[in-house]
């Protein structure tokens, strides 16, 4: 892969880590089925699927915003590598919402690997908050 197409895909990847994150931050989560493969799956920094399948991966950032009020969140850049047609994305995040009365702060790092299909980059795999 030439160093301009990999800076080429590294830019599209990162525009889909912060489209992923504008969708659930801004109440429209049904827009992550533009960025999630349909086998998507999210896991715990244990390794627990925590979801499996594109459906239930969008509904659980859904459930998530439909308890949660957000408050605050910041992430970092997010590192890329590209190989072919797999890449990796991690960065740090922290975060700050409310939920039943209470408030919760985070922080931790997100870890996303994606695959080149059809023309497009799609989140395959996410390991949350380890």
């Amino acid at each position: 892969m030439s160093s301009s197409t990999e800076l080429n895909h590294k830019e599209q990847i990162h525009q889909i880590i912060k489209k992923i994150n504008q969708s659930w931050l801004e109440g429209n989560p049904e827009n992550l089925n533009h960025y999630f493969h349909d086998n998507m799956v999210i896991v715990s920094s244990e390794f627990k699927v925590m979801g499996a399948g594109k459906d239930i991966c969008v509904k659980s950032y859904s459930d998530f915003i439909s308890r949660a009020i957000i408050k605050d969140y910041q992430d970092s850049d997010p590192e890329i590598h590209v190989w072919t047609n797999t890449a990796t994305a991690s960065y740090n995040y922290e975060i700050a919402w409310e939920m039943d009365g209470k408030l919760f702060k985070d922080s931790g790092h997100d870890f996303f690997i994606l695959t080149f299909e059809n023309g497009k980059w799609l989140a395959v795999w996410r390991m949350v908050g380890f």
